[in-house]
């Protein structure tokens, strides 16, 4: 009887799939759901991307992966976000990764490698559960130590260039003790694990969400993120304002100790000490019969310059401590090296800046070269037993820019 109505009215028999094809639908489209596991709640569906992870801690993958099967991984590594995507792949973290972006529920609707009646994602999106508990957050301030800021940085150019190996793992407070006691006025957290040292100055800050990688020594703080540095400022500190000045300046020492008598400041110059051939050496120093009359600060580097012979190149050479700041000038010099920089003034507020080295303002000396007549040379950071001066001689200064 059926048969012969179908046949009779092709338009019934199409009526009649078409409302059999769409109760199946609706029974395979109810049969698959998010589930949620006891404890987690369903936060949205995130995009996803192999080379920046929106959940970048623990993961795994199986062809046996539930939602239950996720979350019971990564509640088991101590984490609080679990997410599953493709069906077969489990992601886990403490907070959402800034590149993950909230999408429609509907782009997550691939069915679970393990249990085709739950949905695990799909390719490039992230099904994600939260157990509830609190996620790390940016420490304030610890000590002295205040946030500054979330930075861009990468290993080809650091923004703070001193790497520290702290046990048990680096933490906002065991980083920024570490670079105190180094001396910086600068620390920075990174990956979540890594601490870096420093003076800056610092390129402009980035979104705080880049810095979003829990600590691995303690999951309640922020460490900062993939290239992105968490910053610490040390409000007693020496920190660099900058290190290029765009103006000629000159330099002068400031006894740092009261008890000097008569001029508590000289002025410095740079003065020829040697040449030969087309090759001079100049160095810093209070003694006269210099030539070059200002100084420019330049990517970090001291280019010495004669007022009224600007075409004479001069750029400053490497210091260590314990030597001299020394100059070379020839037709065609190599890049001005320090690194120098201009910081604050520690002595008076607003006070004209000072110059650094390698990030300390308060490591220079004036000290008299038993080599060379007595002459006051600028010493850094003097050392026992140097050829060409007695450290118990030298005097503690600051070198102030004296802009003209």
């Amino acid at each position: 009887m059926m048969n012969g109505l179908l046949l009779q009215s092709p338009m019934a028999f199409a009526a009649l799939c078409a409302v059999i094809f769409v109760s199946l639908l609706s029974v395979d489209a109810l049969s698959v759901e998010r589930t949620l596991p006891p404890g987690w709640t369903l936060k949205g569906c995130y995009t996803d991307n192999v080379s920046s992870r929106t959940l970048a801690g623990s993961s795994f993958s199986s062809a046996n992966m539930t939602v239950e099967y996720c979350t019971s991984f990564c509640r088991s590594g101590g984490f609080s976000l679990a997410g599953v995507e493709f069906g077969a792949e489990c992601y886990c973290d403490y907070a959402l990764q800034s590149s993950g972006i909230l999408a429609n529920t509907s782009s997550c609707n691939e069915a679970c490698s393990g249990a085709s009646t739950e949905l695990c994602g799909n390719g490039n999106f992230l099904d994600v559960y939260w157990n509830g508990t609190p996620p790390p957050t940016i420490t304030p301030q610890t000590g002295t130590w205040k946030y500054s800021g979330c930075f861009a940085d990468s290993p080809s150019s650091r923004q703070l260039p001193n790497l520290q190996t702290i046990p048990g793992g680096a933490t906002v407070d065991s980083c920024t003790s570490a670079c105190k006691s180094q001396g910086f006025g600068l620390a920075g957290l990174e990956y979540g694990q890594e601490c870096w040292c420093g003076s800056g100055p610092l390129a402009s800050s980035i979104s705080d969400s880049s810095c979003a990688t829990a600590c691995a020594a303690n999951t309640t703080e922020f460490c900062g993120g993939s290239n992105a540095l968490l910053v610490y400022q040390d409000s007693t500190g020496q920190v660099c304002l900058s290190s290029t000045l765009s103006s000629d300046f000159n330099l002068a020492a400031v006894y740092a100790t009261s008890h000097i008598t008569g001029a508590t400041s000289v002025p410095l110059h740079v003065v020829i000490i040697k040449t030969i051939l087309k090759i001079s050496w100049s160095v810093l120093t209070t003694g006269e019969g210099g030539w070059f009359d200002f100084v420019k600060l330049s990517n970090a580097g001291l280019l010495p310059v004669v007022g009224s012979i600007r075409e004479i190149k001069t750029a400053s050479l490497t210091t260590k401590p314990g030597d001299s700041p020394m100059f070379i000038t020839t037709h065609i010099p190599p890049p001005a090296v320090g690194p120098y920089c201009a910081m604050a003034n520690p002595m008076v507020h607003n006070g004209p800046q000072v110059l650094a080295l390698s990030g300390r303002n308060d490591l220079w000396a004036l000290c008299p070269n038993s080599t060379a007549g007595n002459r006051i040379d600028v010493v850094y950071s003097p050392v026992n037993g140097h050829a060409h001066y007695n450290k118990a001689d030298c005097k503690s200064v600051y070198i102030t820019i004296n802009k003209i």
